[in-house]
């Protein structure tokens, strides 16, 4: 046992690297052992072997444990409210002082706060997100969902010792009502092999990368990423003669026109241009990623996008790449144009194509300054974070 005592984290991570959530907690849990704590994992998975309480799985040298990933409408109702193996684990782990909750729906987190208070365990939010209430699909569902979510944030919060916040938007918010809150975008451990990147790719052309899932097949209202003007902007650039090249890490060619059937003519037209990888490991996107010149993802303004924080910028600037994409979220806190990378203008086509042709022009030395920039800068490194954390510890 540590002598600080163990911190339980839960929540809907998948383990070791399976969701951008696992890079964010695996990053915090270090942060955290660092300061002389034992922490305890326990996510979800789809896995067919789900590690029992009595035998963990081993990451980065933490106890991970994890709930079977919810299937269907049943799982998902007696999910939400799912306590009896997190209070195993604070039975197991006699010396659980504080447990923090990624995202963990209302039901669960009303259970575990009641809990908690009684045997003085803190409980901490580690908030990620802020979703929208759906508007498609069944009316049961819907109503379930918007509930969950106005209970989570409006009212379960606030009764937490404190939320560990990734943007400026819910650092803000939480603060100005009263709350201990500190800003902690993703963060990463650049001692890890996989953010290592010291050679500067010389590519016939330039290349572009977008690696997320930018949407959600089955919800015609789940745009994220805008990869659809990334596309047109790229087809318009392309018919001015310009040579580049893009790669789509995430979906394949076939889902994205699916999706967009009306774009077919133009990801046609860009077929020499344009590469569509498909779901790949985290590793391999990695790799990908560090053999770009600049990665590129384009985001609506709403709450879903103000609330949150890319993981995709974080590890683009963490392994060296720089950055093209409008001001999200507090993206332009750590984006400055033309340092490590291009803030873009979404206001129309012609904006989107003025910055990609901007860094088709820089020359090679340019470039070759902007990665330097970015892995120099060590932004996300946990380390830099360890003084927001004894905020809270």
């Amino acid at each position: 046992m540590s002598n600080k005592g163990t911190v339980l984290y839960i929540g809907g991570f998948e383990l070791p690297d399976k969701n951008a959530a696992a890079q964010r907690v695996i990053a915090n849990g270090k942060l955290l052992r660092s300061m002389g704590y034992n922490v305890v994992f326990c996510g979800v998975t789809n896995d067919e072997l789900i590690p029992s309480i009595n035998a963990p799985q081993k990451y980065y040298d933490f106890d991970c444990y994890a709930l079977p990933y919810p299937t269907n409408k049943i799982d998902w109702v007696s999910f939400i409210f799912k306590s009896k193996m997190y209070k195993a684990l604070v039975d197991k782990y006699s010396d659980v002082s504080s447990i923090i909750c990624y995202n963990i729906p209302s039901g669960s987190l009303y259970k575990m706060l009641k809990y908690s208070k009684k045997r003085n365990i803190k409980v901490f939010a580690d908030c990620t997100e802020w979703y929208e209430a759906p508007k498609e699909g069944n009316i049961v569902h819907r109503l379930v969902k918007k509930i969950d979510i106005d209970l989570r944030m409006n009212k379960l919060h606030f009764k937490l010792d404190g939320i560990i916040s990734i943007s400026e938007y819910l650092h803000v918010f939480y603060k100005n009502q009263g709350l201990t809150s500190i800003k902690v975008p993703p963060l990463v451990d650049l001692i890890d092999d996989k953010w290592e990147n010291n050679q500067v790719h010389n590519n016939e052309v330039r290349t572009f990368v977008y690696s997320g899932s930018p949407f959600s097949l089955s919800n015609t209202a789940s745009v994220k990423d805008r990869l659809d003007l990334i596309i047109l902007a790229m087809a318009n650039l392309k018919s001015q003669n310009l040579k580049f090249a893009i790669h789509i890490v995430g979906i394949k060619k076939e889902e994205f026109l699916s999706f967009y059937p009306e774009l077919k003519n133009k990801v046609d037209f860009l077929a020499d241009y344009l590469v569509f990888f498909g779901k790949v490991a985290h590793k391999k996107s990695i790799e990908i990623l560090k053999r770009s010149d600049f990665s590129i993802f384009l985001r609506d303004t709403n709450l879903v996008t103000k609330a949150g924080f890319p993981t995709k910028f974080v590890e683009s600037i963490s392994c060296g790449i720089p950055v093209l994409t409008n001001d999200s979220s507090n993206i332009s806190d750590y984006l400055i144009s033309g340092v490590n990378g291009f803030l873009v203008s979404t206001e129309n086509l012609e904006s989107i194509e003025e910055t990609i042709k901007k860094s088709l022009e820089i020359t090679d030395d340019t470039l070759k300054e902007m990665k330097l920039n970015c892995k120099q800068a060590e932004t996300f490194s946990y380390p830099n974070y360890i003084h927001h954390f004894k905020q809270l510890f």
